[in-house]
């Protein structure tokens, strides 16, 4: 029993590496995208106000 639990521990402690790492990655992208969306709409209201 005590066997298998130690087989357990380089599984766990790679998904315990890569799991914040891969959410790291998921909000840098969720970031940029809003970004871009951001920016995207400000430049229109920009456009806008330009022609007025």
């Amino acid at each position: 029993m005590s066997e298998s639990l130690f087989m357990l521990l380089p599984i766990l402690s790679i998904l315990f590496t890569l799991i914040p790492i891969a959410v790291g990655i998921y909000v840098l992208f969720a970031f940029l995208k809003q970004g871009k969306e951001r920016n995207a709409l400000l430049r229109e209201i920009a456009e806008e106000l330009r022609r007025k």
